[in-house]
């Protein structure tokens, strides 16, 4: 991705010259995206687990021939532990409200290092990558000690789990790359689910399995083995949180108000808290859509509202044949736009229905001054005027391109400019995967701090 200086001008109009992309193109690109936040995070996590593998297997000089099977157990259980949790609504949700307490007047680059608390989806994917490899250990060495007939009883019964344990877990990665992930998310979506509860189940069959194996006169109990094992209580904390996001599954009545052929916008009365999205579908064991949620203007005691735009054969459909009410799930969740709030001036970036998040966030933080750059299609005819008034309300010098009259606007460019004009302290890049990447990049090989989602779930 090549970086050409964006000339623009100051407030005399005097013409300045942004300063030149930092590094080389290969060391720029490695520092920026190979080794970004998510990617370090799940290095960090992976290599921690390589550590505890090399020192396990270092105190065991005789590995091969008596292997360390309940560890390997231990290993995998935990890390599929640190993998779910991580992903729980409320531990999200605390992760970014200890980030809300840095005060404004802390070091700017303190405050840039945590903004990017959202990038936490790297310690899923290092604890669900490492748990693989643990399991895949436990599963060759129960293999071989089946084979040697140093497993009893139920040799092959322990085995055939494991490997179908295995195949699950190989499955829940492998639909988890990138690649796939965009390509068929609903595949993704429902292999996450359905191979995760599986995996579980499964799990606690090769974990009572195991138990048995360590039967012995002096403790003939299974129950009781299988409560010494530390991977049985980490099993067993795993399969609880996997319960209370459905405990609090509830239909939502909703009010639709379509706003074009191209965008609706649902009203619900239901309470919400300030900076959250929710998850919403009408078939909850198929899909699941999440939207930011824009709060009523009481703080989100009467409700609010989600602005969704046609995106997918899923929102296609809620535009052109709205239901009375949706299915919601869990407990409203932070996204990365909420970090703004520890910044003094930021500048948005938005497209299409990306104002929807905005609108959220950045009409309840009146310590932070928001300039906005909107690049959408005929705005006022697909959103309406209300929320094109809301968006002048925040910034009534806001930027609102229209992409029918004027063309595809080099967001970059316009960023830098607005950033330098405001004199900001970091950008918030709100649109679709591909451009939210170009400019969050553009502008970190800068050096100016930008921030956007990641789309790792």
């Amino acid at each position: 991705m090549e970086i050409t200086p964006l000339p623009t001008t100051n407030y005399e109009g005097q013409v300045i010259t942004p300063p030149p992309a930092r590094k080389g193109r290969i060391l720029r690109h490695a520092r920026h995206t190979f080794l970004n936040v998510y990617r370090r995070l799940f290095s960090i996590v992976f290599l921690a687990n390589i550590t505890g593998l090399a020192s396990l297997l270092s105190r065991n000089h005789r590995w091969l021939a008596s292997p360390p099977l309940e560890h390997f157990a231990t290993a995998a259980a935990a890390n599929i532990l640190i993998a779910l949790l991580i992903r729980q609504d409320y531990i999200i949700n605390f992760l970014f409200k200890v980030t809300w307490l840095i005060p404004l007047s802390a070091p700017l680059m303190l405050r840039c290092m945590l903004a990017k608390v959202y990038e936490y989806g790297g310690v899923h994917s290092g604890a669900a990558m490492s748990s693989v490899i643990w399991f895949s250990l436990l599963t060759g060495f129960l293999t071989n000690e089946y084979a040697t007939g140093h497993v009893s009883p139920d040799p092959a019964a322990i085995t055939i789990f494991s490997y179908a344990l295995l195949i699950l877990l190989f499955a829940l990665c492998l639909t988890a790359l990138p690649h796939f992930r965009f390509a068929s998310h609903n595949t993704f979506e429902n292999v996450h689910r359905w191979a995760g509860w599986s995996s579980l189940g499964i799990f606690w069959v090769v974990i009572i399995l195991f138990a048995r194996t360590q039967i012995t006169p002096q403790s003939p109990s299974i129950g009781r083995n299988a409560i010494k094992m530390p991977a049985f209580w980490f099993l067993m904390i795993a399969s609880l949180h996997c319960i209370p996001p459905w405990l609090r599954l509830h239909k939502v009545q909703v009010r639709a108000e379509k706003l074009s052929d191209h965008a609706i916008r649902l009203h619900f009365k239901e309470k919400v808290p300030l900076f959250v999205g929710l998850r919403l579908s009408h078939s909850p064991l198929r899909e699941w859509h999440s939207f930011a949620c824009i709060p009523s203007r009481d703080g989100g005691k009467s409700g609010g509202s989600v602005l969704i735009s046609d995106a997918g054969d899923w929102t296609k459909d809620t535009i052109m044949n709205p239901r009375p009410y949706y299915w919601v799930k869990g407990i409203p969740v932070t996204g990365v736009l909420c970090m703004a709030q520890i910044f003094r001036r930021i500048v948005i970036v938005t497209t299409g229905s990306g104002i929807g998040p905005c609108l959220g966030v950045m009409q309840d933080i009146p310590q932070t001054s928001c300039r906005v750059i909107w690049s959408t299609p005929s705005p006022e005819l697909i959103y309406g005027n209300e929320i094109c008034d809301a968006v002048k309300d925040v910034d009534s010098s806001a930027l609102v391109w229209d992409t029918r009259e004027r063309g595809r606007p080099d967001l970059v460019r316009l960023a830098w400019e607005m950033y330098i004009e405001s004199e900001a302290e970091a950008i918030f890049v709100i649109s679709n995967p591909k451009l939210t990447r170009k400019v969050v990049y553009g502008m970190e090989s800068r050096g100016i701090s930008a921030f956007g989602p990641i789309w790792d779930s």
